[in-house]
């Protein structure tokens, strides 16, 4: 990872094509908005010109959407050109990308289709970004914006705040006016084209590969934004009477129940930032509780007493695998630390080396049949804070075969869940559309069950 404490630049991205823009002057203060707004227009403009001349450098920025291989080979033979390795330089070094993308989702004012564009350009897959920076901004023809992070630095708890943070607080001192008709030259002299020239054979049949590839991962993707407007945290607290991360926990997990007709190995983030250096812990949230709970919220013959007391006892657990993770008492990032050191570290010069009997003891725990299903996480999911600025969120499956990646916020009067699966086909039976269908029901049975077991009747808002 390269340090860019004294970037002083952003990567600018329009059409494939990659500018670097100073947005500090000499002396280390940001420049207005003003002259910044007026430098992205003459990008667009530019990328326009060299458009319809036929000037533009070939979609190098798609290799990085595809397989981390390919593009290593790419690298390789790209940086041996002095002004290709100059531009790799320039974009490693920047603070952060901007994607202005010349297309706008479809159908505007869509959610879903918003989400899906942000994270891959709708129309042509993988284009118009650099995955490799850790923040990119985009938007799209609407002004519509979004976030793409890759994941190394930090965990989404980061920039979710940030981003937050600068919705809700634009410096309007850094916003200047600027004149459409402005032609100073001051502006073109912090812009500048990055460019990637002699681009071989081998890397444009790179390219092609890699557009291939995202295509294809592209359609076998169905991303989902399902917002519950019926209740949020306000109403978990008060009626429900457990904590809002169990509940929501408890809702998918039924959701999946009730969908596929087994339990699902469940993932969920614990942020473990109370250590120095920490960052995540698995909360393995599919518990003896949760099957009961699941179990009896299927059972005709269960009263809405006895699922609600089921759904307490559920939530309660989780709570307790939730401090647990967080607290350092997990189990899956000491399991990772003993199986990269049985395979990349060797005895130290006091050890005695592993006998053949300690080797195969070792290889078939973690070859353990059990241990494997327990690690196919067919609901990996995390949760953020109550972001309101935040329209949508997203977190992509890691089990293709009938696997829901979900990030989700519960907000005091709504749920948001940002959701994507494989679609049926690739997927096996994962139906995303189905999930958010059970899901709604399941969140309105939820209410119904808790409020006639607390006794509050339907629409009291007085005890809420």
């Amino acid at each position: 990872m390269h340090h860019t404490v004294a970037s002083r630049t952003i990567t600018v991205i329009t059409d494939d094509q990659i500018y670097s823009v100073d947005v500090y002057d000499s002396a280390g203060h940001r420049r207005p908005d003003g002259e910044l707004e007026a430098e992205l227009r003459a990008i667009v403009a530019d990328v326009t010109e060299r458009r319809a001349l036929g000037d533009l450098d070939p979609a190098v920025t798609v290799l990085t959407a595809g397989h981390r291989d390919r593009w290593s080979v790419a690298y390789e033979q790209l940086e041996k050109q002095p002004a290709n390795h100059a531009t790799l330089m320039a974009i490693q070094h920047s603070l952060f990308a901007v994607s202005l993308d010349t297309t706008f989702s479809d159908p505007p004012g869509s959610i879903t289709a918003h989400q899906r564009n942000m994270k891959c350009h709708g129309t042509q897959p993988g284009h118009n970004r650099w995955y490799d920076k850790c923040v990119s901004y985009v938007f799209d023809r609407n002004g519509t914006a979004g976030y793409l992070g890759e994941h190394s630095p930090c965990d989404a708890l980061i920039p979710a705040f940030m981003i937050e943070y600068v919705a809700k607080n634009a410096a309007p001192e850094n916003i200047g006016i600027y004149s459409h008709n402005s032609t100073s030259s001051t502006h073109h002299a912090h812009v500048r084209r990055l460019r990637f020239t002699d681009v071989g054979l081998s890397v444009l049949q790179l390219i092609k590969e890699a557009e291939k590839e995202v295509e294809q991962t592209a359609k076998a993707s169905d991303s989902r934004q399902i917002r519950f407007e019926n209740y949020g945290s306000d109403w978990i607290k008060r009626a429900a009477k457990v904590g809002p991360d169990a509940f929501a926990q408890l809702a998918m997990q039924l959701t999946y129940y009730r969908i596929h007709g087994t339990f699902a190995s469940v993932y969920e983030t614990a942020s473990t930032r109370q250590f120095l250096h920490g960052r995540t812990e698995t909360v393995r949230s599919l518990s003896v509780e949760s099957a009961d709970f699941m179990r009896t919220m299927s059972d005709p013959a269960s009263s809405s007493r006895d699922k609600y007391e089921a759904l307490v006892r559920a939530a309660n657990k989780h709570q307790i695998l939730l401090r647990d993770a967080s607290s350092g008492n997990g189990v899956d990032r000491h399991l990772l630390g003993l199986r990269m050191a049985y395979h990349r570290l060797q005895p130290l010069p006091s050890e005695a080396p592993l006998s053949d009997a300690d080797k195969t003891a070792i290889e078939d725990f973690f070859n353990d049949p059990i241990l494997a299903k327990s690690t196919t996480f067919q609901l990996s999911t995390s949760g953020l804070f109550p972001a309101y600025y935040l329209s949508h969120t997203g977190f992509g499956c890691v089990v293709a075969e009938r696997g829901y990646g979900i990030n989700y916020i519960i907000e005091p009067k709504r749920i948001k869940f940002g959701t994507e699966g494989k679609t049926f086909k690739v997927g096996n039976g994962t139906d995303v559309d189905r999930f958010e269908m059970t899901l709604r029901q399941i969140l309105a049975e939820l209410k119904v069950i808790c409020e006639q077991s607390n006794e509050i009747s339907a629409g009291d808002s007085s005890r809420l």
